[in-house]
């Protein structure tokens, strides 16, 4: 199975890069800030859900919490979605650790067989998580 890694520093303490990923309103702040119309659920406990879409572009993710270990990892199943349509289940890992001023978040999004390059994916997932290091700026 192919993955795509992605790392981002954070200047921020592993608990609140932690905190960015377990609460509708923290998510809201950077995911998808600038489509208005954006919604955001989140049941941060291992076996609740999150839920991130946006209507009028088409387009969410969701999925389940596999795994929660406070500051240090979160582990989630990821269910891409086009026009309400979930495309193939993947899993996705998301560790935290202290890095100087601040935390290195390493990202780690196992693609499915019929995925390709996860080229998308990886544009995706350094759009949002630039943001997130940008709000902590």
């Amino acid at each position: 199975m192919s993955q795509v890694v992605l790392t981002q520093h954070v200047t921020a303490p592993p608990e609140q890069v932690y905190a960015a990923f377990t609460s509708a309103e923290a998510l809201a702040r950077w995911w998808w800030p600038h489509i208005a119309d954006t919604t955001y659920a989140v049941d941060a406990r291992v076996g609740g859900a999150y839920d991130v879409r946006s209507q009028a572009a088409g387009i969410g993710a969701r999925g389940e919490f596999l795994e929660l270990d406070a500051a240090s990892l979160i582990r989630i199943t990821w269910n891409w979605m086009n026009d309400g349509v979930s495309q193939v289940e993947e899993e996705v890992h998301i560790a935290f650790s202290p890095d100087g001023d601040g935390t290195l978040l390493t990202l780690t999004h196992h693609l499915a067989p019929q995925a390709g390059d996860g080229e998308d994916l990886r544009q995706g997932w350094s759009d949002v998580l630039a943001r997130l290091a940008e709000i902590h700026r």
